[in-house]
């Protein structure tokens, strides 16, 4: 069995003050309610990942627009892709040069 990692973070006070709150409204351990917020972090974070690449690459198909990409990832996630797609495009067509 694997055995559980203590990590030290620094917050604020007014986020410990919320999360003090949380413990008497829940019922549950500072260390739960901070453990299940990772983990619903992580969970969001993989996901948007995964829905980046598949954005990206419909993008780089020409199956989606430039505003769709904003709209569905935001608009600096959409100019990265933008650039990155671009530049890809160029080092393909002068390779083939």
């Amino acid at each position: 069995m694997k055995r559980e990692k203590l990590i030290t973070v620094r917050i604020e006070p007014e986020l410990e003050e919320k999360i003090a709150t949380l413990e008497k409204d829940m019922m549950e351990t500072r260390s739960n309610i901070v453990r299940e917020a990772l983990i619903a972090y992580v969970q969001k974070e993989t996901e948007m990942k995964e829905i980046r690449r598949i954005v990206a690459e419909k993008f780089a198909a020409g199956a989606i627009s430039f505003e769709e990409v904003v709209r569905l990832v935001g608009y600096e996630d959409a100019r990265k892709t933008a650039f990155f797609v671009e530049m890809t495009k160029k080092s393909f067509e002068e390779g083939l040069q």
